[in-house]
């Protein structure tokens, strides 16, 4: 069942279920893409030469297929699961290290997007459970670090996302498989890794991406009522078949927070 536009969730009842990069990050800071950290890697002095190219090229064959609402789920996921493998091959021969990938957390070129701290806070001072779920290729190690640093890395918080093996000289060895990648985020995924149940005790859930695939973060969950939020502005059709509300690729957290407050 869907939320009539105009009407508050009740905090009672409700689970937030959000995206990370691109969701609770600025997707653009003075015109230049930057929403992920993988970004910011790239375009810092982490990677070599070789390694800067790889990832570009690899981004610039991947990342439309992404994108592309027409292509069948059963495709997409293996085109995105092989995009993780490459870059992560990528990771491990220029020697990606623990130091560089909490590095780029500090980067300038990364920042919340506006009233999300707001947002988070709200959150926790209602006993709202969050989950974020996320495929970024930095993960749960990264994600915690950022939350932690701002203060916000609270009790109601759970994250479920990539996590990155090191070796004993903390250099990039591997990920822990399965991968989460942007086809794979559905509800059924979050139960079987035990995040929440099938049919949870709250009847509510308060859905938060910037990608169309983000709408099926609790397909598979049995809840009574659903709203879907997104910040987009492109394939606006799409987004607004998926979504209940669309909010400006630049939009900030305000009108969530009155859904709430």
């Amino acid at each position: 069942m869907r939320l009539m536009l105009g009407t508050q969730l009740d905090p009672h009842q409700i689970i937030v279920v959000a995206d990370f990069d691109g969701t609770f990050t600025k997707k653009e800071i003075d015109g230049k893409k930057t929403s992920a950290l993988m970004t910011v890697l790239q375009d810092e002095k982490y990677l070599g030469v070789a390694g800067k190219a790889d990832c570009q090229a690899l981004f610039e064959h991947y990342y439309p297929i992404e994108l592309d609402p027409n292509l069948s789920e059963a495709n997409k996921s293996a085109l995105m699961q092989e995009w993780w493998e490459k870059t992560y091959a990528v990771f491990k021969r220029e020697k990606v290290s623990k130091e560089m990938f909490l590095e780029v957390c500090d980067s300038p070129f990364l920042q919340w997007r506006d009233d999300l701290l707001t947002f988070l806070q709200l959150l926790n001072h209602k006993s709202i459970p969050l989950i974020i779920f996320s495929a970024g290729g930095f993960g749960k190690l990264a994600i915690e670090y950022l939350l932690d640093k701002a203060g916000v890395l609270t009790d109601n918080i759970q994250v479920f996302s990539n996590q990155i093996i090191f070796d004993q000289d903390g250099y990039f060895q591997e990920p822990v498989r399965p991968i989460v990648h942007i086809a794979n985020k559905t509800g059924a995924f979050l139960v079987k890794n035990q995040l929440i149940e099938a049919k949870p005790a709250r009847r509510q859930c308060l859905v938060i991406g910037d990608t169309l695939e983000d709408a099926n973060m609790v397909q598979g969950i049995d809840f009574d009522l659903v709203y879907k939020i997104a910040f987009s502005d492109y394939h606006q059709d799409h987004f607004q078949e998926k979504f209940d509300l669309v909010l400006p690729k630049t939009g900030s957290y305000q009108p969530i927070i009155d859904l709430l407050d």
